[in-house]
């Protein structure tokens, strides 16, 4: 299917991830991550009932949303997201740089009240099943335009170095504050595959993590292709997908 329109898919795209360092007991760790959904109020709210329904359907051990879900103000998008309340598993996110365009304020009150826990410059334990782990998550790298600081080596340095580590970020250009903190996994979007080829090569040129798994150092970085759009509702051969990521 190299040409894509509109809200009419559920691409679900399973990702196994590999890496020694993990402690073994994380093994099997399912984890849905959306990216880009670039929400707008004529995404029909019967697609997101459907995109939560088979979200559950996966029955994965939490949810993540690593930026970009909005393309127009937040307060017009209420009735969206709230759909998002009927996740059965536990979800995170991160803001994105539409999102500081948009509004994170608004956004993120909406957010978790819809039971969706943000992640900006935070870190969270998880325990799942009997053995615990973290996500931390970064703010947009475009946050200083509003005012907003990314304290990242005060915030790294306190991560529980026995702890598996999961990063948050929607530019997967951030795999470059990683440095010697332990942090396992980075999810990001940010560059839906380049959207539109030939446009795409042009989008590889800038972003050199552009689609999929990549390896810095010892952080396995998962760069995906977003589920929305930007601009016209059109992807050529850049795939969206609804990434089912697995440890292994």
């Amino acid at each position: 299917m190299p040409l894509q329109i509109g809200w009419n898919y559920f691409p679900i795209k399973e990702v196994t991830i590999k890496n020694k360092s993990y402690n073994s007991d994380i093994m099997g760790v399912r984890i849905v991550q959306l990216s880009d959904l670039h929400l707008t109020k004529k995404v029909n709210l019967a697609y997101l009932k459907l995109l939560v329904e088979k979200i559950n359907n996966i029955k994965p051990d939490f949810i993540v949303f690593t930026g970009d879900i909005l393309q127009t103000k937040a307060i017009y998008l209420k009735e969206h997201i709230e759909i998002f309340k009927n996740f059965e598993a536990k979800a995170y996110f991160v803001t994105g740089n539409h999102d500081l365009v948009y509004g994170i304020k608004e956004l993120k009150g909406i957010m978790e009240e819809s039971n969706i826990i943000c992640l900006d410059n935070e870190i969270v334990k998880l325990k799942i099943k009997d053995f615990e782990l973290q996500l931390v998550g970064l703010s947009d790298r475009y946050s200083f335009l509003r005012g907003i600081k990314r304290p990242i080596k005060e915030l790294f340095s306190k991560l529980d170095t026995d702890l598996a580590t999961i990063l948050l970020a929607h530019q997967p250009k951030d795999i470059e504050h990683v440095g010697s903190y332990r942090i396992d996994i980075q999810l990001s979007g940010h560059t839906h595959g380049g959207q539109v080829y030939p446009f795409s090569k042009i989008v590889k040129f800038f972003q050199p993590y552009f689609s999929g798994l990549y390896t810095h150092n010892k952080t396995v970085l998962y760069v995906s292709n977003g589920l929305g759009y930007w601009g016209l509702n059109i992807r050529y051969k850049a795939k969206s997908e609804i990434t089912v990521l697995t440890i292994n």
